[in-house]
């Protein structure tokens, strides 16, 4: 369905699937609204999907998304080891909470780029506890290993989307 009919649907307002409203998991491990398109899409795409009557709840890392109201955000936090002004920092041994923790350095100290794998490993946890909260869960650009598994996994099927 393009914009404009959407726009023009006398449906607006309301769920369009024909049942009900869907309950959908949004996630991004990096929601910046300023830089990258990441932030922006979510923003947009939980604000309308909200808009159509569904119930959008985004799962996000640092830097985390601006969203707007109807949209909720749950909070992934990682450590945040390419923030500003001290970008590949070293994490104060306090600042370690978990396994995922200590791979995300490893992974960075040895040139890799943790954020896809450690986010998706975190939320897999966080979902796997929501269990039954959502209807589908949609990955926007994480592509990490830790949501594999299907709805076994992560209580809900998985739609993803590559930007590339």
């Amino acid at each position: 369905m393009t914009a404009e009919a959407i726009e023009a649907s006398p449906r607006q307002g309301r769920a369009d699937s024909g049942d009900r409203p869907l309950r959908i998991a949004l996630l991004t491990y990096k929601g910046n609204p300023f830089c990258g398109g990441q932030g922006v899409y979510v923003r947009h795409l939980s604000r309308e999907l909200a808009r159509l009557g569904h119930t959008v709840e985004v799962f996000g890392s640092q830097p985390y998304p601006t969203l707007d109201e109807g949209v909720t955000l749950s909070e992934i936090a990682s450590l945040d080891l390419y923030r500003q002004p001290d970008p590949f920092r070293t994490p104060k041994r306090e600042e370690y909470r978990d396994w995922i923790d200590g791979l995300e350095v490893a992974t960075m100290w040895t040139g890799g780029f943790p954020e896809p794998l450690t986010f998706s490993l975190r939320a897999r946890r966080t979902l796997a506890a929501r269990r039954g909260d959502f209807d589908v869960v949609h990955d926007n650009q994480t592509l990490g290993y830790g949501l594999l598994g299907g709805p076994r996994a992560i209580g809900a099927p998985l739609v993803t989307t590559i930007h590339h």
